[in-house]
């Protein structure tokens, strides 16, 4: 790169902060004395930043990164992201006139007590998706996938605590599984997990990321090798307990099969293995569906079988019984096609019922782990 070229590069970069830095004054209602003060510089420098006469260290991005949550990748590098042009809309169109706490609570939540209470190890109960669509005519226990996630509490440059997320998804070796639960008990962070999955020969298997949390809900954002990004999205459930023992929630990912495709499914979470078999799991992981009402398509079969066989005036007697078969059969393959298309095959939703119910199975039938 040029002397000149980088020099405008420069230029474009201190134009960016300085308007980035405005807007998110303005953004939270307050004054650059007092951004100053939160970040820990002179209001002479916060001056400096702001009319872009001078280029923020690495140490001043690393604070704001750490307290208000930004992307530095776009705060140097773009004046207006989604987020910004979002709540600058937003503000405009409500006549939102808040404080920072007030303002940020609207669309984000960070808790450093609520976060500290997922830290620890977990399994993981899911189910396969090798097969197209969910023809799936395995057994239980040929369908259930088991794994372990570990969650570990690390401190940012800033002396912020943050919380990694270790994954190995895609086992079915319960006892094996449950050896390695124990053994990552003895890790104390994100490198020695990883280090521990790679010694196991899990290398394969492994995901990892980060926690976000929103007021209702928390995601976790994992990411294996350049192959596959899954996003667990599990409830955040109303307690002052000290430990979160588990949940369950969707995954969305890359099916791993014989074809990568995008896959949504049901996990659950434990801090303790299940003394349960693996049709109560299965059953678990499918949130007991489906659940079906066949009253409209009753009353339809009934009519048929009616007309067919029980009407003499009907035409229906004009049939041998092969013509008879295969029409109750055509109507009622149709009949199922329609109410699954309808029904089943659109989404699926993990209630706070589930999610209720999933905790109640952890607490009836944890095992407690041995030292």
């Amino acid at each position: 790169m040029s002397s000149e070229n980088r020099k405008e590069l420069d230029e474009r970069i201190r134009s960016n902060i300085s308007a980035n830095l405005n807007h998110l004054i303005e953004r939270l209602g307050t004054t650059r004395e007092d951004m100053a003060d939160k970040l820990r510089i002179s209001a002479e420098l916060m001056d400096d930043y702001c009319e872009g006469r001078k280029t923020p260290d690495y140490g001043f991005l690393l604070e704001l990164k750490d307290i208000f949550e930004i992307s530095i990748d776009d705060f140097i590098s773009r004046k207006d992201t989604p987020e910004d042009i979002y709540l600058k809309q937003l503000r405009l169109r409500e006549g939102l006139n808040t404080n920072a706490d007030d303002f940020r609570s609207l669309f984000e939540s960070y808790d450093p007590v609520e976060l500290k209470r997922l830290a620890g190890n977990y399994y993981t109960y899911y189910l396969d998706t090798e097969n197209y669509k969910g023809k799936d005519n395995n057994s239980a226990d040929a369908s259930i996938n088991y794994g372990v996630l570990s969650i570990t509490e690390t401190t940012s440059a800033t002396g912020k605590p943050v919380y990694d997320v270790v994954a190995m998804l895609g086992k079915k070796d319960r006892d094996r599984i449950r050896d390695l639960r124990k053994a990552l008990d003895k890790t104390e962070n994100a490198g020695q997990s990883i280090n521990l999955l790679i010694d196991k020969g899990f290398e394969k298997y492994i995901y990892y990321g980060r926690i976000l949390t929103s007021k209702d809900h928390y995601y976790l954002e994992l990411v294996h090798e350049n192959e596959d990004r899954i996003s667990i999205i599990l409830h955040r459930p109303n307690t002052r307990k000290p430990e979160y023992i588990g949940g369950i929630g969707t995954v969305n990912s890359v099916s791993r099969g014989r074809q990568h495709m995008p896959t949504v499914q049901f996990i659950g979470l434990s801090r303790k293995a299940l003394n349960l078999s693996e049709e109560d799991i299965h059953k678990a992981m499918l949130l007991s569906y489906p659940n079906y009402h066949a009253g409209q398509e009753s009353e339809e079969l009934i009519k048929t079988f009616k007309n067919l066989y029980m009407n003499n005036e009907n035409t229906g007697f004009t049939f041998n019984d092969t013509q008879r078969e295969l029409l109750v059969q055509s109507n009622l393959e149709r009949i199922i096609k329609e109410s699954l298309t309808r029904n089943l095959l659109r989404y699926a939703k993990v209630s706070e019922i589930d999610d209720d119910e999933w905790y109640h199975t952890i607490k009836y039938f944890g095992i407690k782990e041995e030292n």
